[in-house]
């Protein structure tokens, strides 16, 4: 008999991805939470998934990239792309350097998850220091026992791509390498994956939702 378990969908329609966490683990769309939505949105950015058991707790960052494979490769590079450079020089050739910050479209994905990932950590603090009667607090306190010494904390952007591609493993093993370095301060274990692989120890499965 399967173990009983409980379900998150992240995505827009047609494109979902099913989370699927044993029914003992706490596990939440910490970016849709009434605690962050309500109170810390527009001051931060959030992981889009926290989970966790006891001392243990898994977050987890998605971006569906499957299917515009090469229209997500500038975000995986964290150089900025030759037009950016470009600008930048007209700029300077105009005297707006100064005065005009030119930034790429969205920023390296290592970048972007290490934003979510602090912010994510403010929310929780402010939540723990919420006085009792705000019950969204409450809600996502738990989340917050990653922070202690013990926890043991994995990090995971899950990058779905076509997984017949040549390239996935070793541009997950440079983002690997990339978001360990971004993330060193904080003692957390990461991984990158597709939709098709699993992380050791890994409590949760992903599942495609068929439109």
């Amino acid at each position: 008999m399967a173990k009983p378990t409980h379900s998150i969908y992240e995505g827009a329609a047609g494109r979902q991805l099913r989370f699927d966490f044993p029914q003992s683990w706490q596990a939440l769309k910490f970016d849709e939470s009434a605690w962050y939505r309500n109170t810390i949105k527009t001051r931060v950015k959030a992981m889009d998934l926290v989970a966790c058991l006891d001392a243990t707790h898994w977050w987890i960052e998605v971006k569906d990239c499957k299917g515009f494979e090469a229209d997500s490769l500038p975000r995986l590079s964290p150089s900025d792309p030759e037009e950016v450079a470009v600008v930048r020089t007209w700029a300077k050739s105009q005297g707006h350097d100064r005065a005009v910050s030119i930034q790429r479209a969205k920023p390296f994905v290592v970048d972007e998850v290490a934003e979510k990932l602090e912010g994510t950590l403010l929310s929780l603090a402010a939540a723990v220091r919420a006085t009792p009667v705000q019950t969204d607090a409450a809600a996502v306190a738990p989340f917050a026992r990653a922070m202690d010494a013990a926890a043991q904390w994995s990090v995971v952007l899950l990058l779905t791509w076509n997984p017949a591609a040549r390239d996935f493993r070793r541009l997950a093993m440079r983002l690997r390498d990339k978001l360990r370095q971004r993330l060193v301060a904080y003692n957390v274990q990461c991984f990158v994956l597709n939709e098709s692989e699993s992380a050791p120890h890994q409590p949760w499965t992903v599942t495609r939702v068929k439109p």
